[in-house]
């Protein structure tokens, strides 16, 4: 009993310490894609370092969300199995906020496969696709917040709230500087980047900030499953 509890707590904070790094591994891809865009220099360092650690970075986070997908799958508690891929909102164990999981992974593989065909395609095609950065990202922030038995705890809301600040500001400098000479477009888009972190922290600070957050999703198990296998920070939760 003590290994299988043993086993499934390494489970449970390596599912938790993949997806922190996978998120801020995907924060710093948005914002180097930003910087990238707006053709920014650093001293004499050509532009096309910047892009090949953009990718690179790009391709290590998508390593730990293969990681973090594994891990959660296997892990006795929540119960996934394989099939949570094609039916993500079906599972018991938080099924909207896994969904939205699922489909940001799903949205980012579709993304790098582009990437890689980039040459055969249209710029402005190749440019359009990749604005789904911006909603895989903001998924990956409710994924997180939303499934995660910690999100109550400091350092979470840090993590999340350093991935936040990052990508906005990236962002508005980016809006800043660009070719749009029309205040109504460029006024909209402030209005844009101004409400959703808005609703953001405000559905954050009404729900997974809260401790009871964790209570309210614990899946339907027994009491002696519960106490063998629930992960540190949802026993706590439910103490």
């Amino acid at each position: 009993m003590m290994l299988s509890i043993l086993g499934t707590q390494i489970m449970w904070y390596v599912t938790r310490s993949s997806g922190f790094i996978a998120l801020l591994l995907l924060t710093m891809t948005v914002v180097l894609g930003v910087s990238s865009a707006q053709k920014v220099k650093v001293g004499k360092i050509p532009r096309v370092y910047f892009a090949e650690l953009h990718r690179s970075i790009a391709l290590f986070a998508l390593v730990l969300l293969a990681i973090h997908i594994f891990t959660a799958v296997v892990d006795p508690f929540t119960k996934l199995g394989w099939t949570t891929a094609f039916d993500p909102f079906g599972r018991t164990y938080r099924p909207l906020y896994l969904g939205i999981g699922v489909t940001a992974f799903d949205l980012l593989l579709a993304i790098l496969v582009t990437s890689l065909l980039r040459d055969r395609l249209k710029q402005r095609t190749w440019k359009k696709l990749h604005f789904l950065s911006y909603v895989i990202w903001v998924f990956a922030v409710v994924h997180g917040l939303g499934t995660g038995t910690d999100s109550h705890y400091s350092f979470a809301l840090a993590i999340y709230g350093v991935c936040l600040l990052a990508v906005v500001i990236s962002v508005w400098v980016r809006i800043l500087d660009s070719e749009t000479k029309t205040s109504l477009l460029r006024f909209s888009a402030y209005a844009l980047t101004l409400f959703a972190p808005f609703l953001l922290v405000l559905w954050t600070l009404s729900g997974p900030a809260k401790s009871s957050w964790s209570k309210r999703f614990v899946p339907n198990v027994s009491s002696s499953h519960v106490k063998s296998v629930t992960s540190p920070s949802e026993r706590e939760a439910g103490e």
